[in-house]
Order: structure tokens, then C-alpha cells, then sequence
């Protein structure tokens, strides 16, 4: 699945407001992503995004209100070590 793709998906549970900031929690931040007030999506629902498989890790993306900012949290994050993300970790992000 094509990002543009992700991304309507996203927005259709999420809503199109505009996100300010973008977060990628690791392992003991989860608290942070239960403070957003929004939308959960997990990980799995995501076709081809890769899950966070580390312990401690959320594997969902929230998006919706934190002390008054629009943001989009990652729960977690895939691991390069991880034998199965080994082979997708070819993907260029650009913010």
C-alpha cells in the first residue's frame, strides 16, 4: 500500500485535521499516548506498516489532542534487528 493510501485511511477514522506534531514513542513512553485524547489505530490495521515487536512497545498510532496540539503518536517502532523488518527497511521517510 502506497503512504497516500495510508494516509486516507488514517484520515478516515482520524479526521482531517491537520497534525502539528508527530511523536515515535519507545519502550516506557506509552503513557503518552494514553494521554492523547483522539483515535487509536492499531498497527495491524495498517496494511504493510511494519509492527513494533519489541516488549513494552504499543503498536498503535493515535492521533487527536494532547495539551491542546494536534498530534499522530507511534506507539513503537520496528527494529532494525528484527529479522522480518530487516527486508522492508528500505523506505525513505520524509517529514
Amino acid at each position: 500500500m502506497k503512504a497516500e493510501d495510508l494516509a486516507t485511511l488514517v484520515r478516515s477514522r482520524a479526521g482531517d485535521a491537520p497534525v502539528t506534531l508527530g511523536l515515535i514513542l519507545g519502550s516506557g513512553l506509552g503513557h503518552l499516548a494514553q494521554a492523547v485524547d483522539g483515535v487509536a489505530v492499531p498497527y495491524g490495521e495498517l496494511p504493510g506498516f511494519p509492527h513494533a515487536g519489541v516488549s513494552g512497545h504499543n503498536p498503535n498510532l493515535v492521533v487527536g489532542d494532547l495539551e491542546g496540539v494536534r498530534v499522530a503518536v507511534f506507539g513503537g517502532r520496528a527494529h532494525y534487528y528484527e529479522a522480518a523488518i530487516r527486508r522492508r527497511c528500505g523506505c525513505r521517510w520524509r517529514c
